[in-house]
């Protein structure tokens, strides 16, 4: 949505109920949204990566760009070193960055002091979870 003052606009569009997060009930959900979506290219759809809801949207979504929750990448993440809070802020330091240099600087010291996560962010997608990266705007919403 864009305002009178032409900057543009993030709401909740939609929510529905269903008995279990599969591929069938967010295929249904997704196909119920994109009848009511304009211009499924302006789209962000940020997920916690959860295979039901990939797929659907995948298949539903082929023009939107979709982008990890970052919260949730977090508690994936924590299982790979047991210095979780210097991890987690290195890991939230380059997501939120707003500029490449930041970005590549946070992930450096990741690479260099915990590879794994590194490698596991990388597997990702850069694009996905980092808003300097990010195919569409993200603004300050990270999550779900």
């Amino acid at each position: 949505m864009v305002c009178k003052d032409g900057n543009e606009m993030i709401y909740l569009l939609a929510f529905g109920f269903a008995k279990s997060e599969c591929t069938k009930s967010w295929t249904w959900f997704l196909k119920k949204l994109r009848k009511v979506i304009q211009y499924p290219d302006r789209v962000m759809l940020v997920s916690d990566q959860q295979n039901g809801i990939f797929n659907a949207m995948e298949a539903i979504f082929l023009d939107a760009a979709h982008g990890v929750c970052a919260y949730h990448l977090a508690q994936n993440l924590k299982r790979f070193c047991k210095q979780r809070d210097n991890v987690i802020w290195l890991y939230y330091h380059a997501t939120y960055a707003y500029c490449i240099e930041e970005f590549d600087r946070a992930m450096a010291e990741l690479k260099e002091t915990y590879h794994k996560v590194y490698d596991e962010l990388l597997s990702a997608g850069v694009k996905n979870f980092s808003r300097v990266h990010s195919p569409k705007k993200r603004y300050f919403l990270m999550s779900t």
